[in-house]
């Protein structure tokens, strides 16, 4: 999700504010194909598609008629728009939890620490995704049509780079792994319409954090700050006691805070010569 981000933002210059909504979109989306009785593998392809269209239609209705005019616009719109989101995800799946796969997992023990099997094919299915991107981005031609608009949008349109066009396929790209995100979440978790805002404020400090024109620096940032959140609540400290799972969020903010202070650009930003 925060690799969707950071491409957004590196080749439209904007933020997308409705992101988590269109994570829960592709979540719930996969949870209601699989409890109407298709099987996991054709409700993952549909959640996928579910988000792919409300992403395109986010574009559409609060991206597209706005950004060419104002970068600092669409926060407004999407703004709106996630809020639209939240009350149709709210009147359709109830407050209640939804787990995609319910019941027990399968775990596997290692000294101790507990992973189950569920969790191992989530990560071998992000690098996955990560090495697809990366194929696409470093070894076609959209790729580098790309990575010319984030380095120099207007050297880029001079070439004849259909900005349009590339434009809205980053952001429906963006929307696939936003989807794919929340389907994660429904697999390993539960979800619930009180999650999309701080999903979105995690990918979000990922973004600052990795420099908001470093797609990669935002990629490694993203495991950082996951891997501070796993320590901080499962490591006992000097006072003797653990730190409630509750305050897991707050790693996020303190991580953008601390970044902030010593590298307001972002731990990884790329230094461009302007002369």
């Amino acid at each position: 999700m925060a690799g969707g981000l950071a491409l957004v933002y590196g080749v439209l210059g904007i933020f997308n504010l409705a992101l988590g909504q269109l994570a829960l979109v592709g979540g719930y989306g996969t949870w209601w194909l699989h409890a109407s009785g298709i099987p996991l593998f054709p409700s993952l392809i549909g959640g996928m598609v579910i988000g792919t269209i409300v992403t395109w239609l986010t574009f559409e209705i609060a991206v597209a008629p706005f950004y060419r005019r104002d970068a600092r616009i669409p926060l407004v719109t999407t703004i709106a728009w996630s809020m639209i989101l939240d009350a149709a995800i709210l009147l359709s799946f109830e407050e209640r939890p939804r787990s995609i796969l319910p019941g027990s997992k399968h775990f596997l023990p290692f000294d101790a620490v507990r992973i189950n099997v569920e969790q191992i094919i989530l990560i071998i299915c992000t690098l996955a995704f990560v090495c697809g991107v990366a194929w696409v981005l470093h070894a076609t031609p959209f790729g580098r049509k790309v990575r010319a608009t984030v380095q120099h949008a207007d050297a880029a349109r001079s070439l004849g780079i259909s900005s349009s066009l590339l434009h809205r396929i980053v952001f429906i790209g963006s929307g696939i792994l936003a989807a794919c995100g929340g389907i994660y979440i429904g697999i390993d978790q539960n979800l619930t319409p009180t999650l999309a805002f701080p999903v979105t404020i995690k990918a979000y400090a990922a973004v600052i954090a990795g420099g908001k024109d470093n797609f990669w620096g935002t990629i490694l940032a993203a495991y950082v700050i996951a891997m501070i959140e796993q320590f901080a609540v499962g490591t006992p400290w000097w006072f003797g006691n653990y730190i409630s799972a509750g305050y897991q969020s707050v790693v996020a903010l303190l991580f953008i805070i601390i970044v902030l202070l010593i590298k307001p650009t972002g731990l990884f930003s790329k230094t461009m010569r302007t002369t």
